[in-house]
């Protein structure tokens, strides 16, 4: 149980850290730079996914 409130409690910190910094044009930059390597990691594992699926079939 206490591992879960840790990690709750982090999420919610790492929320809050990243609001707050989204009010600067430097922190918006940052967030926006994070979140598309996000995406772009996402979209990568996504494809890579797909295509195993489609070498099974």
């Amino acid at each position: 149980m206490g591992k879960v409130l840790v990690f709750l409690v982090g999420l919610v910190a790492g929320a809050a850290v990243a609001h707050l910094a989204t009010r600067t044009p430097t922190g918006a930059r940052l967030v926006a730079l994070v979140n598309g390597a996000a995406d772009e990691f996402a979209a990568a594992v996504s494809d890579s996914y797909r295509a195993r699926l489609t070498e099974g079939n």
